[in-house]
């Protein structure tokens, strides 16, 4: 027997491996197994199995070891997988580490051993570094790791230095490997619950409602797009949609865009249901996420919640998928295989023959685009649910003088936002602060020379953390000191550029000396429960002013919330992407639907330089057609997604001028093909990123099946060009252009 075995993290092909005797009873497509690669073992998960050597010709080495002693991926998630390879262009490997959690993969230890049989008399004749680690390890007769070889003799040459030990005959290597979820976690208690009753639905809610339950009723797939104003009651539509597919023996999978919502969609589920939840995110122990992974693939667990990776959860009976806050960027990652988990999710409901309902107050463009061409059926709740109307939307125009005459230079706050914030926090109610810029200021500059201090392994200025007195790269993480000069002129010229939630913060502190003013973004919840702690101060009123990223945009409830202030509305639109009014327009329209969800009818204001375009009034008038009219006007006319398909091929190296050659050489070769646009390549707009020089190739195309000839034509000629020198990246459907 014969395996096709995908190696686990590899950029390369699927390797062919024999299957010994002994082990072809447990080797099995989806089992992980230990393989050898060169002259090392790497952990790999067996692709598909062959009476003869189909993939391969040639003397083929053998499969070492079955470490699982299950399918880690059913028929069903290895179909969903390989379409992702060939949709994604990526390699099985890439894409299975991607689908794989991380508790279900082995860990290699490696434990040196002195060994019995060598003379340690002849020890003398080696280097002394060779008799340090030789004269440590008889020492232990259990023999140490080399993790601590490491830290005891220099982790610098000393895997040469091993090997040559264990050639001499002085040393013992031992391997294993070992799962990351053998830790064992007690299993919950059930606790008693007081289940809440199932809120009435208005009209729309019940035509909606109605639609998914006939829907689920056919169990064929259908896609249906819900699109429902902030405050809609779009969750207890999923909820009535959730408990009769229970009620049908199926099970049903709840996608959020970010970890901080689980928890929130978790206490709502609980406060309804009796079923037990399996949960899927990144924060959960090893031993949490296998024992939930087991319940889901066994059925025991029906629902399952999480975020972009609970994608891929193994399900006994699938029958309905909810992607909730469909719009999110979050959904498409950027690192690894750049998949689109709603995208996926419609392929894996479609394989199943599941409903899906992709839910959001914004909706992206493609999906409404879907809508208008009939791919999904299109659920409108125009309606808040507790009748509540949305709030009004002020605009304040930051080119206007009066609106900051009198207050310092670089003042964030305006005097009507300073105002009506001053109102709300003497009628005991809450604010909330929105700009899309962590830290205190985005650039530090000379105002002599002009120069920008910026990151040594990625061309973008550092950012200043004041609390934390570093410049910090928000791309590759560098830190380092806030410079009294100028490291360019050595002058005493440098001065804060910009604005950020720090700084942000303090001046609201200056401003209202005694209200109680946190901040919500990634800095101030770097400590585990921080997010959750800082949400539930402010939904029980401990906090009168909240100001935060777009943390504070997405899917929250906050009950005495009444003001919302979006300090700076230029954030996204100054992004070189095609997607910056897109963005504005559902940043400002979900940061604005938090305000006024109860009784009281909310106010929003939003500051801006350049009031009148299209994005901000489309936002101002909570009228999204006329944003969708405006920006599917813009597309067509240019020729972006969702009238076009698009792809990016990027390619990096660590050498400018290898890289500057590969790319004029690659220019000359880029073929032509009808109905296919191919743009560059040209350097990236950050061109140095994690020190890597980055060039990108952007290709359109009336048909996605012209955009997959075209990548494919495209890595025929670039890859074996750039050899292992130069690092080429596939996103399909590319989201970031940076």
């Amino acid at each position: 027997m014969y395996a096709l075995v995908a190696l686990t993290g590899a950029r390369d092909a699927s390797f062919s491996y024999k299957i010994p005797a002994e082990l072809a009873d447990g080797c099995h497509p989806g089992y992980l197994v230990l393989v050898p690669v060169g002259n090392s073992l790497r952990t790999g998960v067996v692709w598909a199995c062959s009476a003869t050597p189909q993939w391969c010709e040639g003397e083929l080495k053998e499969i070492e070891e079955v470490l699982s002693d299950e399918s880690l991926l059913d028929d069903e998630l290895r179909q969903l997988l390989n379409w992702m390879i060939r949709y994604y262009h990526q390699p099985a490997g890439a894409v299975i580490t991607a689908a794989l959690p991380g508790h279900l993969r082995y860990d290699r230890k490696q434990r040196i051993r002195w060994n019995p049989a060598a003379d340690p008399t002849t020890l003398a004749q080696q280097p002394a570094a060779l008799q340090a680690i030789a004269t440590a390890l008889q020492k232990r007769s259990n023999g140490l790791t080399e993790e601590t070889l490491a830290r005891n003799h220099g982790r610098r040459g000393l895997s040469r230095r091993l090997k040559q030990l264990e050639m001499a005959g002085y040393i013992l290597t031992e391997q294993s490997w070992n799962a990351r979820h053998t830790a064992t976690e007690a299993a919950e208690s059930p606790t008693s619950r007081v289940m809440q009753a199932a809120p009435p639905l208005n009209e729309q809610q019940q035509q909606a409602v109605g639609q998914l339950v006939a829907a689920l009723e056919a169990q064929h797939f259908a896609a249906f797009l819900l699109d429902g104003v902030t405050g809609s009651g779009k969750t207890e539509v999923y909820f009535r949609g959730v408990e009769h597919c229970l009620a049908q023996g199926r099970q049903a999978l709840l996608l959020v865009p970010e970890i901080a919502l689980t928890p929130q969609l978790i206490q709502r589920y609980e406060a309804r249901f009796h079923e037990n939840l399996a949960v899927f995110h990144s924060e959960m122990s090893a031993a949490r996420r296998y024992r939930d992974w087991q319940r889901a693939k066994s059925g025991a667990a029906r629902v399952v919640i999480g975020a972009r990776s609970a994608l891929f959860a193994p399900f006994a009976k699938l029958g309905l998928i909810v992607v909730d806050e469909e719009h999110e960027g979050s959904y498409k990652q950027e690192e690894g295989v750049p998949y689109n988990a709603r995208d996926m999710a419609v392929v894996r409901a479609r394989m199943n023959q599941a409903v899906l309902v992709l839910g959001s107050a914004t909706p992206s463009m493609e999906s409404l685009y879907n809508a208008q061409q009939g791919r999904y059926h299109h659920l409108h709740l125009t309606q808040r649910a507790t009748g509540v109307a949305l709030p009004p939307v002020q605009v304040i125009n930051l080119a206007d003088k009066k609106n900051l005459q009198g207050l310092p230079f670089g003042t964030l706050l305006s005097h009507p936002l300073r105002q009506a914030m001053q109102q709300v926090w003497q009628a005991g109610k809450q604010s909330l602060l929105f700009l899309n810029r962590r830290g205190f200021a985005p650039a530090i500059l000379c105002n002599l020379c002009g120069i920008t201090v910026s990151c040594p392994n990625c061309s973008v200025a550092l950012t200043l953390h004041k609390g934390a007195a570093k410049l910090v790269c928000h791309y590759c993480d560098h830190v380092q000191g806030v410079p009294d000069l100028c490291p360019n002129c050595k002058q005493l010229g440098l001065i804060q550029f910009g604005p950020g939630t720090e700084r942000l913060q303090l001046e609201v502190e200056s401003c209202f000396p005694e209200a109680r003013v946190a901040r919500l973004d990634r800095d101030a919840v770097a400590q585990s429960g921080a997010m959750e702690r800082i949400l539930k101060q402010f939904h029980e009123g401990q906090i009168d002013i909240l100001v935060g990223t777009q943390m504070v945009a997405k899917g929250h409830h906050f009950p005495r919330l009444t003001l919302v202030g979006v300090v700076l509305a230029e954030t996204t639109l100054s992004m070189p992407d095609f997607r910056a009014a897109e963005r504005t327009f559902q940043l400002i329209t979900q940061v604005a639907g938090r305000a006024g969800r109860e009784a009281e009818v909310g106010q929003v204001y939003v500051q801006s330089f350049d009031p009148a375009h299209y994005a901000i009034q489309a936002a101002m008038a909570h009228d999204a057609d006329r944003f969708a009219d405006a920006e599917f006007g813009f597309r067509q006319l240019v020729g972006y997604p969702p009238f076009k398909r698009m792809a990016v091929l990027r390619f990096s190296t660590p050498n400018v001028q290898e890289g500057g050659h590969f790319i004029h050489e690659l220019r000359r070769l880029v073929p032509d093909q009808p109905g296919v646009v191919v743009l560059g390549p040209a350097p990236a707009p950050l061109f140095k990123l994690r020190n890597r020089f980055r060039w990108q190739l952007m290709i359109k195309a009336e048909t996605v099946q012209g955009v997959h000839a075209m990548v494919s034509q495209l890595l025929q000629i670039a890859q074996p060009m750039a050899g292992r020198k130069i690092r080429v990246d596939v996103d399909i459907d590319p989201y970031g252009f940076v």
